[in-house]
């Protein structure tokens, strides 16, 4: 999962280079401009509705991921001065009018991991930004999990968590506000990479941690905080969820058990369905997998799916040719020995066409100037000069041809330097190559030197290549992070074109770069990338379908792109760039309405 984390450096990286707005200025992408009602006269925040999630975890001990279901308290003055004394003021938890052992109310100051960029003190308490907590041992940190001693039957799995009316709106708390306690979980199940499975009232408090952070980071953009009380929180912060974490392999195909990830999220009975991971790696990238094939069934049982359409772009890991009948081609990449502190020990590549009748072949040439045999058709593996070559030639159900190289050295050695193909076809055909190596990075260290025929065109990564599926694009938001970028603009990584099999790539964009949301170890964060606007898309979907349960994913679908949005970045709608345009929440929810 580097692909994630290298892309959080990226974007710590450029913001220096950056106009940094005012902060008065920054959206809020999850939170909407208007309020809604569902037909029974409730707040429109997703109650009702399980979202199922194939990601990479949840932290389930942050504040953000708890339902404010556990009471109204007052809280005590006990210096009597007239403001919040953290350490020293009380929580009345046992309503008997004064500040008993046990009772001393303190705070978690979220940490600010946005560069600086939102301005906050950790130090100080806000009520929008900050949660409170009953210190019964006043050590003066939230105690938690079982390493603590609390148990499953625990409210918050450890000690009280709260939240502030903030009656009067100076974000404090002041006197005569009340406190909401938090307590049950918003995680319903979630399926551990291991697939054990952990359950909310049974043993979800021995939950593995999200050591990557991202699928933290994407709940927080749908399910995260209370509405109306946090100053960021998710766009459908009363819906429940279902995880499936995902486990990587070190080799493609990177993700395995994506058959077994569905299908647990399916049988519990999950609403809406969100993909957050894009594959590209010896994929047929036409819809044509169990994978694929399993998603439009669950599309055609009701249940809407939705993915991110991959950072693929730009990444030069992607090219195209056009070859003729009988005449030869070469094609080269490059590799590190070392890429984002991982040794690079495995390259790996995959050549698409759609003509099965035409059989290519393909001579490699090693960094140490050896060649391997032509081959066109079969499998096996050869030795060349100091490497190991593995290559397969495989057809899809729905006819594309996938030749698959992986590339490794002797003595576990690298696979730096450049390696370079020669490439014959019997007839004209179209062929598209992609590349990867070991560190499964968005940001190609390993890429194609044939600058000519690198192109961003058909880039939109598996899973979201499935028929059924709501592939989702980004747009920059908030920051501008390059010389010809522009807030509105879609971001330069964001996958676009046609699919291999002829099908438009992305359906809808929404806010990618750079969005806030929470992260681990209570703090909020900046999150960048279609993994960011995949979530505002899901979110919205929730609301849909709080109003209305009885929606297909057909319905939705079209509910979305017959209210997205047109401006002068887009261009004219639908094209390979945009989909149907820009997502617009507030639009689709008054259309149902209607």
């Amino acid at each position: 999962m580097k692909k994630t984390l290298v892309f959080v450096i990226v974007t710590f990286l450029i913001l220096p280079f950056s106009l940094l707005r005012a902060q008065d200025d920054i959206w809020y992408t999850t939170v909407l401009k208007e309020k809604f009602l569902d037909k029974n006269g409730n707040p429109l925040t997703g109650k009702g509705v399980v979202v199922g999630d194939i990601d990479s975890g949840v932290d389930i001990f942050s504040p953000f991921f708890f339902f404010a279901d556990g009471g109204e308290y007052d809280w005590i003055d006990v210096d009597k001065d007239g403001e919040f004394t953290p350490g020293v003021d009380a929580v009345d938890f046992n309503k008997n009018g004064k500040a008993d052992a046990g009772e001393i109310l303190n705070f978690i100051g979220m940490k600010n991991n946005t560069y600086g960029i939102l301005k906050f003190k950790s130090k100080e308490y806000k009520a929008d930004m900050d949660f409170l907590y009953m210190d019964k041992n006043k050590n003066g940190k939230r105690d938690f999990g079982e390493k603590d001693g609390f148990t499953e039957s625990d409210a918050t799995y450890g000690e009280q968590l709260f939240i502030c009316i903030d009656k009067n709106k100076d974000n404090k708390l002041s006197h005569g506000e009340k406190l909401i306690a938090l307590k049950t979980s918003k995680v319903r199940a979630v399926r551990e990479k291991d697939g054990t499975i952990r359950r909310r009232g049974i043993d979800l408090i021995k939950l593995e941690p999200d050591t990557v952070k991202h699928g933290t980071s994407v709940c927080g953009l749908m399910i995260g905080g209370q509405y109306g009380i946090q100053k960021m929180c998710g766009i459908a912060p009363d819906a429940e969820l279902v995880m499936a974490n995902i486990n990587y392999d070190y080799t493609p195909r990177f993700v395995r058990n994506f058959p077994d990830l569905i299908k647990f999220v399916r049988d519990e009975k999950v609403n809406v369905l969100l993909f957050e991971d894009g594959e590209w790696m010896w994929e047929f990238m036409d819809g044509s997998t169990d994978e694929e094939e399993l998603t439009n069934q669950i599309a055609r049982d009701g249940i809407t799916v939705i993915g991110g359409g991959g950072n693929l772009a730009s990444g030069n890991m992607h090219m195209k040719d056009n070859l003729k009948a009988g005449q030869l081609m070469s094609y080269a990449f490059k590799g590190p020995k070392e890429a984002e502190g991982k040794k690079n020990d495995g390259a790996f590549t995959s050549f698409l066409w759609t003509d099965k009748d035409a059989k290519i072949a393909f001579t490699v040439e090693s960094p140490d100037g050896k060649k391997s045999p032509e081959v066109s058709d079969g499998s096996g593996f050869i030795t060349i000069g100091d490497y190991h070559m593995f290559y397969s030639r495989d057809v899809s159900s729905k006819g594309t041809v996938m030749f698959r190289f992986g590339f490794s050295a002797k003595d576990s050695g690298t696979v730096d330097g450049e390696w370079k193909f020669s490439v014959k076809s019997p007839k004209d055909v179209a062929i598209d190559g992609f590349l990867v190596d070991v560190t499964q990075s968005w940001s190609g260290s390993t890429h194609w030197t044939n600058k000519n025929l690198i192109t961003d065109e058909g880039t939109v990564t598996f899973p979201s290549t499935a028929d059924s599926l709501i592939a989702v694009g980004a747009y920059t938001v908030n920051f501008a992070f390059g010389p010809n970028d522009k807030l509105g603009s879609l971001c330069y990584y964001s996958g676009i074109g046609y699919n291999i099999d002829g099908k438009m790539g992305i359906d809808i964009c929404a806010p990618g770069h750079s969005t806030f949301t929470v992260s681990t170890e209570n703090s909020y964060t900046l999150f960048s990338g279609t993994s960011s606007a995949a979530p505002h898309v899901t979110g919205a979907v929730i609301l849909l379908l709080q109003y209305d349960p009885t929606l297909t994913h057909a319905q939705i679908r079209n509910i979305l792109k017959a209210t997205a949005i047109s401006d002068e970045f887009t261009g004219k709608l639908p094209n390979t760039n945009w989909g149907f345009g820009k997502l617009n929440t507030e639009a689709a929810i008054k259309y149902l309405m209607k």
